[in-house]
């Protein structure tokens, strides 16, 4: 009897699934890392650390797909194209401060979990759910209430910015 871990069985799940679409004609509308980290997703929060490793293009699939609830459109396939080159880090801050800024995401409000970027909005009254290691969801959601110079004061007084 074969053992499987968790991905060892998407990844055969999806091959198998992929190997069937190409007979018929068809492809699958994203790629075996993607489906991989859809697989180990929680159910109610997102890992960055999980979705980190992937390309851009990647990225930005399982990132409409785990935070917003849906695959990505055209439109905003095509907007996001010209900066698939950026590097990694720069791409990946984009893409979910673009995403978390979003009316849509404000709607569904997917906690993303352990994400080290710089996670800011353009607007003080949207809200998002950023979990940092080690710090509690109550305290996240006790700064997200505050006005923004409490934000930065705090931000100043834990040493994240400068003064």
């Amino acid at each position: 009897m074969t053992r499987y871990t968790d991905d060892a069985l998407a990844r055969a799940v999806y091959s198998l699934a992929e190997e069937r679409m190409q007979e018929n004609g068809g492809t699958l509308p994203y790629s075996m890392d993607v489906f991989s980290v859809m697989t180990s997703a929680a159910p109610d929060s997102v890992s960055y650390p999980a979705m980190e490793p992937l390309s851009n293009a990647d990225f930005l699939q399982a990132a409409f797909l785990l935070l917003l609830l849906r695959p990505i459109d055209d439109g905003a396939k095509k907007a996001w194209e010209g900066r698939l080159s950026l590097p990694k880090t720069e791409f990946q801050t984009a893409v979910l401060n673009s995403i978390l800024g979003s009316a849509e995401y404000q709607r569904n409000m997917i906690p993303l979990t352990d994400c080290p970027l710089p996670i800011s909005t353009a607007s003080p009254e949207v809200k998002v759910m950023v979990v940092n290691q080690g710090m509690p969801p109550r305290l996240v959601r006790m700064y997200q209430k505050m006005p923004k110079p409490l934000q930065t004061l705090a931000k100043k007084i834990a040493g994240k910015e400068e003064a």
